[in-house]
């Protein structure tokens, strides 16, 4: 785990016990992916991980394909012959994860692994 609950509460989380270690898996694995799995075999955690770990998390419950499912938003509305229409929800989605991306970006900038290299490195422009 590279976020506990408790630090998940600390930093003003207020979802379930029960629902959090799925939610951390899941934005594990995208901290994985971003960072080429080196936050995995580090010493500590840095704390710049953990905060794009709860940026992750409240981005997901709160836009995540769950959170539409349970609360869709409602795009268009007739009375006299009743129809409703759902929208906006790949719109809000796709925001919410390039927003999302840049906080975790600017989090993770400059933080490195115990052997130096940076969290975000690819090895783009590598001779």
């Amino acid at each position: 785990m590279y976020l506990t609950y408790v630090e998940y509460q600390a930093f003003g989380g207020t979802m379930a016990a029960g629902d959090f270690p799925l939610a951390e898996l899941k934005a594990r694995k995208r901290i994985d992916s971003l960072t080429q799995g080196r936050v995995a075999g580090m010493q500590t955690v840095p704390q710049e991980v953990k905060a794009a770990m709860y940026e992750i998390i409240a981005v997901e419950q709160s836009f995540g394909a769950e959170a539409q499912a349970s609360a869709p938003v409602v795009a268009s509305f007739t009375t006299d012959g009743y129809s409703e229409s759902y929208g906006g929800v790949t719109e809000r989605s796709t925001a919410a994860q390039k927003a999302l991306g840049r906080t975790v970006g600017a989090l993770l900038y400059g933080v490195v692994d115990d052997a130096g290299t940076p969290l975000l490195f690819t090895g783009i422009g590598c001779p």
